[in-house]
């Protein structure tokens, strides 16, 4: 699977992980060009959200890897 720009998101709480996500999928929905966004959770506080070849157009598809 082909990707490109990736942000890394920690978090310390609840409404922080809320607000960062969204932030990051904004961002990067606004660089997509012809994919989609993947967001994967890494553990409790620690994720990753990236414009990903393998998600269609307009869709954020999320991964947990906990």
């Amino acid at each position: 699977m082909l990707t490109y720009d990736t942000i890394i998101i920690e978090v310390e709480d609840r409404a922080s992980r809320d607000r960062q996500l969204e932030k990051a999928t904004r961002q990067l929905s606004e660089q997509a060009t012809d994919c989609g966004i993947l967001v994967t959770r890494h553990s409790f506080r620690s994720f990753t959200a990236t414009l990903s070849a393998g998600v269609e157009y307009g869709l954020i598809q999320e991964l947990d890897l906990l």
